[in-house]
């Protein structure tokens, strides 16, 4: 079976390696596709030569490899990037250490609110590999424009859409491919077809992602399969003076596994919209949008698993559990932007407004019910200005500042009478609390960069930036494994009176751009007050301890803000041994701990190192890529839990070879090998395994993917 994507030219890089085309360099190959407007300039990666980030934009668009079903992997292909493994279709960005909602995630310039507490969809969960046209990451600092409420980096997915056409009569056009592969004996189907003039177009879109059990060098893992299924609507009109543009997107997620949780997905029923309109008025250019998602789930733990036994109070007997959550979530910006003084200057405003509910069952016994996040809300109003532009001479600015109130509220939640009374006693201290905080958060950014010569370059970013508390961070009043995807085994509560974060961050890089020879490092430092972790429960409430005990952890933790610290370095690289011929490579390392203790940061990628040698000429692309990364010993020990393995992981090294033939300009094909030598490996950002009778037991860390051949067949008209 197989997988469809858009152009002969997107995502088929297939390296484990992320560095880039120099800049000024020609790439002998198309561009990949539009990039979505930012505060700062992006290098267009040529797909099929060398990919990363290594000169003077600071922003990058790794490669979405063909063998890419989950388009959060394309990460480890980013410096200072990874991916927090979830399961197949519920992988996080993780950017210099900063995960999940600490980064703003877009896709298309849109939004998204995950269905379920335990974030088992992503944002870019929506945004299936094969659809997506390119990647784009803020490699350090995003402007104020570019960021609301996060601390972290700004990532969008740019998907495959319809294209206008260059003349007034109507033309079709389409695209078709197809990609299956042996590590779960998984197949991908994709396509598009559109209708499209010089002022108008209209496309349809639709994918399907399937797979089995993921094989590895110790077995089958149980509970990894997968199943996904996306249609989509997109349509544009242009006039001299803007452009009208949007979409419609549905997508069922049916049973999927997510081994490192305590429940796999049992469906997500889902709908995306987007209506955007650009307009020029004199020389002020206007953007103003308004999207919508809303998401139906249920994750449950006992149709793709075999239905644990944790709970005390039942003896020998399983305990299945479901929960069914709720999530919608409506957005709407006004941006405007102006030339002013040499540069230009942005202001704006962004609204957004959120409501999540989730509720735990029991599929055999209809009394038992606790409303565990009831009619939660979460309210953003943010006001933005910005100027970025030459300075004087060789030295650029930009200066933003952003305002943001952020209100969130929880109605009483509530268990049901049936329930042993900690937990009805639990229930009655939260509906008593002030449930309801509003926080006044201030946002600077601040960058400067001198070019030095015409090839080297070098840059300053500074901010302050801030993030209010998620509802699972505030609102969990039940010790459960509800916790955005933290995959530590622990029960953890919240607590109402967190503050926000506040991240003052500096960034320092170097960029040099040659004929031949192009890198760019980049060092970092950031000191988080407040910052928002699960430490280990001393509340003082004995019925934490009880529930918690009741469900299966006798050790819960409970959300605190610490202080922390995040920093480290990272690299990207290429160099031209000869016209056909190409080395690229990266590395980057980062460093959390927190300063008001000697613990370390939970879940922080280790070390890493990446190169790929490429040859591409005429129709024939080949490429052999490396990746090395290092044992990872710097653990939280807040969050070791005695009933799991040991945290620590090895170093290994992973070998992928690829190789692709363009047989005509409508068709390619393409091969290939990831971890050729069939490795055995744990990956640290993987959890571990809550699965009986799996390859490995309950409490192990879990093993990274085996031998995994795949192949890929494009067809476009």
């Amino acid at each position: 079976m197989w997988r469809y994507s858009t152009m002969v030219w997107g995502g088929l890089c297939l390296s484990a390696a992320t560095p880039v085309l120099a800049q000024g360099e020609p790439s002998g190959h198309p561009a990949a596709g539009p990039v979505p407007a930012s505060s700062a300039s992006v290098t267009q990666l040529a797909p099929l030569t060398v990919e990363g980030m290594i000169s003077r934009a600071d922003l990058v668009q790794p490669p979405i490899a063909s063998s890419i079903v989950d388009t959060a992997a394309a990460m480890t292909d980013v410096p200072g990037g990874a991916l927090i493994d979830n399961g197949g279709l519920s992988g996080q960005v993780q950017f210099r250490g900063l995960t999940g909602y600490r980064n703003q995630t877009t896709i298309d310039g849109m939004g998204v609110a995950p269905g379920g507490p335990n974030w088992m969809d992503p944002p870019l969960h929506y945004a299936p590999a094969a659809l997506v046209e390119s990647l784009t990451v803020t490699r350090g600092i995003p402007s104020v424009a570019d960021s609301v409420d996060t601390i972290g980096t700004a990532v969008n997915a740019t998907t495959r859409q319809s294209h206008y056409a260059r003349g007034e009569n109507y033309e079709w056009h389409g695209w078709g491919e197809a990609t299956t592969q042996t590590v779960d004996d998984g197949y991908s189907l994709s396509g598009q077809t559109s209708l499209a003039n010089d002022i108008n177009r209209l496309g349809l879109t639709a994918v399907t992602d399937q797979a089995g059990n993921r094989r590895t060098p110790y077995g089958k893992l149980r509970a990894s399969s997968y199943d996904r299924k996306q249609y989509g609507l997109d349509f544009g009109h242009r006039e001299a003076w803007g452009e009208s543009s949007g979409f419609v997107r549905m997508q069922r997620t049916g049973d999927t596994g997510n081994l490192d949780l305590p429940l796999d997905v049992h469906y997500f029923h889902s709908a995306l919209a987007e209506l955007k309109q650009r307009a020029d008025i004199g020389r002020t250019h206007l953007t103003a949008q308004l999207d919508f998602n809303h998401v139906e789930h249920q994750m449950d733990n006992y149709i793709l698993r075999p239905t644990p036994n944790f709970s005390p109070l039942n003896g020998d007997m399983s305990d299945p559990r479901y929960i069914r959550a709720r999530s919608q979530r409506y957005a709407a910006k006004l941006h405007a932007a102006h030339p002013l003084a040499g540069g230009t200057f942005k202001a704006g405003f962004d609204g957004r407004w959120g409501q999540h509910d989730a509720f735990v069952g029991h599929p055999k016994m209809a009394v038992f019910r606790v409303d565990a996040f009831d009619a939660i809300r979460r309210d953003t109003y943010s006001l933005f200005s910005q100027w970025a532009g030459p300075i004087s001479g060789p030295w650029h600015g930009e200066l933003g500042v952003r305002d943001s109130l952020v209100h969130t509220s929880a109605g009483p939640g509530g268990v049901a009478s049936s329930l042993p009374v900690p937990a009805q006693r639990l229930a009655a201290d939260f509906a008593a609390r002030d449930r309801n905080q509003t926080d006044n958060n201030i946002d600077v950014v601040a960058k400067l960069s001198r070019d030095i010569g015409r090839r080297w370059q070098a840059q300053l970013g500074l901010a302050r930036k801030t993030r209010s508390p998620y509802y699972t961070e505030r609102y969990a009043y039940i010790p459960l494994q509800a916790t955005a995807g933290s995959a530590d085994g622990n029960n953890t509560i919240g607590d109402t009176r967190l503050s926000p974060e506040v991240a003052y961050m500096a960034d320092l890089g170097l960029s040099f751009t040659g004929r031949r020879l192009s890198f760019s490092p980049e060092v970092y430092y950031h000191r988080i007050h407040d910052y928002i972790t699960a430490v280990p429960y001393d509340g003082g409430n004995p019925d934490v301890i009880r529930v918690s005990t009741v469900n299966g952890d006798p050790t819960p933790l409970q959300y605190a803000n610490i202080q922390a610290e995040i920093y480290g370095a990272d690299i990207a690289a290429a160099y031209k041994l000869a016209p056909a011929w190409t080395l690229s490579g990266g590395a980057g390392y980062t460093r959390g701990r927190r300063t008001d203790t000697s613990d370390n940061l939970y879940r922080i990628a280790p070390a890493n190192m990446r190169a790929q040698l490429v040859y591409d000429r005429a129709a024939w692309r080949l490429s052999v890529a490396e990746r090395y990364v290092f044992a990872q010993h710097h653990i939280a020990e807040s969050h070791r839990d005695a009933r799991f393995g040991d945290p620590d992981t090895g170093g290994y090294a992973l070998t992928d070879i690829a190789a692709r033939y363009r047989a005509t300009a409508h068709v390619w094909v393409e091969v290939g090998v990831d971890n050729l030598f069939d490795r055995r490996y744990r990956d640290f950002m993987s959890g571990f395994n809550r699965v009986d009778d799996s390859a490995v037991p309950v409490g192990a860390r879990l093993p990274g993917a085996g031998r995994n051949a795949h192949a890929t067949v494009h067809v476009s008209f």
